[in-house]
């Protein structure tokens, strides 16, 4: 397999994290988004959203990373990261989108992007009314998953998904981007619990 990432990134972390946590073999390539990596023909062929991570495995190409935790997870079914139970399932599901949609997308995502993505990409500056935004949904999101994670050990309840990997990428960047995440006690305890994991510990060395 290969995998196409750009440490710090938090959705390259989480794919990678998953990776080394079930001692999986990948090639891995970095793209430079600064230099346009991204933007040669033969990457616009593997992801036409000109975005990583993307995973190529035998001729099939995947990208957006959740599925790539997915599709992952599935090579050590005997992990228990992907439960067999469809209940269980679809509580995957459930965070899988919940990050996409909105700890990404509406908070840690919306900030990062101004912060980070938009001066890699050249862009030009920040603009403060996204990022006033971004942590305005920050304080909300964070207080959905903090009630949540009152008496869980991990998303989903005593086991580690790749729920926890989907959600926790995103945690990572937080503390980064000056977000509040003190504020918010029980998400630093599932987060600490995560980011002691040598497999975690090992992907935050690749950044």
């Amino acid at each position: 397999m290969k995998l196409y990432v750009l440490p710090p990134s938090p959705r390259a972390l989480k794919v990678i994290a998953l990776k080394n946590y079930l001692a999986l073999e990948c090639e891995m390539h970095i793209v430079d988004l600064g230099k346009g990596d991204q933007l040669t023909p033969e990457y616009i062929a593997m992801n036409p959203n000109k975005k990583m991570p993307v995973l190529e495995d035998d001729g099939f190409v995947l990208w957006e990373s959740n599925a790539i935790l997915f599709y992952l997870a599935s090579k050590k079914p005997q992990s228990g990261l992907w439960p067999s139970d469809v209940r269980a399932q679809a509580d995957v599901l459930r965070w899988l989108a919940w990050e996409s949609a909105h700890w990404d997308a509406e908070s840690i995502g919306m900030v990062g992007y101004e912060k980070t993505s938009r001066r890699v990409l050249g862009l030009g500056p920040a603009d403060p009314a996204f990022i006033a935004r971004g942590e305005q949904n920050f304080d909300r999101f964070a207080a959905v998953l903090t009630q949540h994670l009152k008496d869980r050990t991990w998303l989903t309840g005593n086991d580690l998904t790749i729920a926890d990997f989907s959600v926790g990428g995103m945690a990572s960047a937080a503390v980064r981007l000056e977000l509040p995440v003190t504020k918010f006690p029980e998400i630093s305890r599932w987060y600490d619990r995560l980011a002691a994991l040598p497999a975690w510990r090992a992907s935050m060395v690749q950044r």
